[in-house]
């Protein structure tokens, strides 16, 4: 197999090599004749063979021109390679430009599925010129995008939908559908790829619904393959709305049913007016307080979200939804009002499920299935070869021969010295007995000896960038632009510009979930301490607790996780390093003191990975027993760890916590579903905080309806 593809992509080289050389329209026979691979074919294989190979050669960015002639309706179609189509439009990036993009390769490094195209992308840019990396940005800034459903089998996934939505294949894969609690075949034609929350989503249209639908890739059991070998099989993609997946409320997922009135309390009607007000509308009076207005389509969801915030808002209307909260605080505190000693009710447990018997998609999480950087979506060969041609012939400049050292080269295309040998081979090969070659390329030591061959100044410039190098480039610039430290900002804002015009505005085919970010005088602030080492004095509000406390902090880092920014500090207050979100910064005031940088704080938790700390509070030192229902247990399993499967469905999970009031306030949100095994002495607490809550709905402590109905 490996020969096999080694032969087409001598072969696709060689006809680019022979086409630019010529610098003429060409007919089908020279390019059989002349071109390395097509000779010894009959008619028949040739023309299938280099049909196959112009489609693939045009999927990487690379078009062909044809024309007929009008004069001879006997004359085959003539082919060319104008320069147009093959040379990337000239791009000049001042130093400043280029730091910043090998700083943007530098944050998503082992963090992004697309690190490898990014890679080749920079590459193409830079072409070996010295970008000192902005050594400011990489030390305040971390992201953390591969979320706890990250694997390999995912980046297999979007390696293979993502080609299939450049060529418009459809495609076909076994699907889990959580909802249901289903596994069945599926029939796509994919639009789009979405990343959210951490995870990766499909949005294409599904035949067996005659509908667009979304489908989170982590639930896709083994391969995904094409329908059909044909060339196209469906049309391009209607216009798609695709904020109708990307930015939207858990709570409005569907079509709205109705709309819920709920009052804020000050210390929170900020957050929610800032967070959530292009949800609904929203109305403040002059206390701070607000009520806020939006439109669901699920009461669950609605109910989650209103329980998250704890007893500082409340639903008014309608009923309904008032009921449905006021009834799962009930079931809250019902369960979890044993004594002290005892257990949360549950059915009898029967003979837990063996590995062997528990259905797939319930099987435990092993270490097995932890994220592994290096799987992440690859560049093609043929992509990587015309990076490293292009180098190699950069480097010559004016000269005939060049040296470039083998770590240079491993380095910016990050592969092995048995990789870069064999791909110098290959190159070697190109238009092999076509007569016009590039280079000749071989490892001296510790160098690549580089010698121009004839044809080789029609290389030296970056070919234009493949659909997938171009779609990494405008995802990381999209995603890491405005949240750098303003200089770098900056720098990649102005860079953004000049690729989109470079290789077209189109949006690339991954959309990406709006981010949860402070706002403007507060994400300056933070920006400019981090930068400038100066004390920030900061109003925050802490969900768990559901208040509001001053603070001074010492920020060394802002870390992204799960389209969150944090803020990692020392906290003078607590005394040791704590965990900020960012949105939840209701203001921050820049002091003029400096603090000296503490390197245990930034390295204690630099990507923040989820299951082993928690937002807000220090490392992860306890683990909580949760027993969860059969009605919640699907979703709990694909984020905790199982610790027991039961007959009838629920399960038994594992939750890794630091803060004890966090742990409450997660609890609580689950409705009822989710009751606390051990640490047996939160129970009560549990149950504590749910009557608080529902003393705010005028319900007395044991009644679990609202002190109107009972005196009614």
């Amino acid at each position: 197999m490996a020969m096999r593809d080694d032969d087409k992509l001598i072969r696709q080289l060689s006809l680019i090599a022979f086409l630019m050389a010529q610098q003429r329209p060409v007919t089908a026979d020279e390019i059989h004749e002349a071109v390395e691979g097509y000779g010894g074919m009959s008619e028949q294989a040739f023309l299938r063979r280099f049909y196959a190979d112009r489609s693939e050669i045009e999927s990487k960015g690379i078009s062909l021109a044809v024309e007929r002639p009008s004069d001879d309706p006997f004359q085959g179609d003539l082919y060319a390679l104008p320069a147009e189509n093959f040379y990337l439009p000239p791009l000049d990036f001042d130093e400043a430009e280029l730091s910043a993009l090998q700083t943007c390769l530098y944050l998503l490094e082992g963090q992004f599925a697309y690190a490898e195209p990014l890679r080749l992308a920079l590459q193409h840019l830079a072409l070996g010129r010295p970008s000192p990396l902005d050594g400011d940005a990489a030390r305040t800034v971390a992201v953390n995008l591969l979320g706890g459903d990250y694997s390999p089998e995912v980046a297999t996934h979007l390696t293979k939908i993502e080609s299939a939505i450049s060529r418009r294949k459809t495609i076909r894969f076994t699907y889990y559908s959580i909802g249901r609690d289903e596994v069945a075949e599926r029939e796509v034609d994919p639009y789009s790829l979405l990343y959210s929350g951490g995870s990766w989503y499909l949005v294409g249209h599904a035949h067996e619904r005659e509908d667009t639908r979304l489908f989170r890739l982590s639930r896709i059991r083994g391969r995904v393959v094409f329908k059909t070998r044909a060339e196209h099989d469906f049309p391009p993609p209607p216009e798609l709305d695709l904020s109708r997946y990307r930015d939207r409320a858990p709570w409005q997922l569907d079509e709205p049913t109705g709309q819920a009135t709920i009052e804020a309390d000050a210390a929170i009607a900020w957050w929610v007016e800032q967070m959530f007000g292009a949800y609904g509308t929203i109305e403040t009076s002059s206390d701070g307080a607000a009520i806020f207005r939006t439109d669901y389509s699920s009461v669950s969801h609605l109910a989650t979200w209103l329980l998250g915030l704890g007893a500082a808002a409340e639903v008014t209307e309608p009923q309904d939804v008032r009921d449905a909260v006021i009834e799962a605080l009930d079931l809250v505190r019902t369960r979890h009002e044993a004594d002290a000693g005892g257990v949360a009710p549950q059915p009898a447990p029967t003979r837990p499920e063996t590995a062997e018997e528990a259905p797939a998609h319930r099987a435990e999480r092993s270490a097995s299935a932890i994220p592994d950087p290096e799987k992440v979506v690859p560049a093609d060969r043929f992509t990587r070869l015309l990076a490293l041609m292009t180098r190699l012939l950069a480097a010559c400049g004016e000269s005939t021969e060049a040296h470039v050292p083998v770590a240079e080269l491993r380095s910016e295309l990050n592969i092995s010295k048995r990789t870069l040998e064999d791909d110098l081979n290959l190159l070697n090969l190109i238009n092999f007995g076509g007569g016009c070659y590039a280079l000749f390329a071989q490892i001296d030591d510790a160098t690549v000896v580089v010698q121009r061959d004839a044809y080789g100044d029609g290389f030296a410039r970056a070919a234009r960038l493949s659909p997938l190098e171009a779609k990494a480039l405008l995802w990381a610039l999209e995603f890491i632009a405005d949240r750098l430290p303003s200089d770098a900002g900056d720098a990649l804002r102005s860079a953004r510009e000049k690729v989109a015009a470079a290789v077209g505005e189109t949006r690339p085919t991954v959309e990406l979930n709006r981010v949860l970010v402070a706002n403007d005088s507060v994400a300056e602030a933070v920006n400019r301490a981090i930068q400038e080492d100066r004390v920030l004095e900061i109003e925050y509000w802490t969900e768990a607790r559901g208040s509001i406390t001053s603070r001074a902090i010492e920020p060394h880092l802002l870390v992204n996780a799960r389209d969150a920014w944090y803020i990692v500090a020392y906290c003078r207050r607590a005394q040791e390093r704590r965990t900020f979100r960012l949105d939840r910064v209701r203001s921050a005031t820049l002091t003029e003191e400096h603090f000296a940088r503490r390197p245990d704080i930034a390295e204690s938790a630099p990507y923040l990975p989820w299951g082993d700390r928690r937002p807000d509070g220090p490392p992860v030192a306890q683990t909580a027993s949760v027993w969860c229902s059969s009605a919640l247990a699907r979703w709990m399993i694909e984020e905790h760890r199982v610790a027991e499967h039961y007959s009838d469905g629920s399960v038994l999970v594992e939750i890794p916590y630091a803060s004890e009031a966090w742990l409450v306030k997660e609890l609580i949100k689950h409705q009822g579903e989710a009751v606390l095994f051990e640490p047996v002495a939160l129970r009560r607490t549990i149950a504590d905080q749910a009557t608080a809550i529902l003393a705010r709905y005028g319900v007395e402590p044991q009644s679990g309806r609202p002190r109107s109905a009972q005196t009614a």
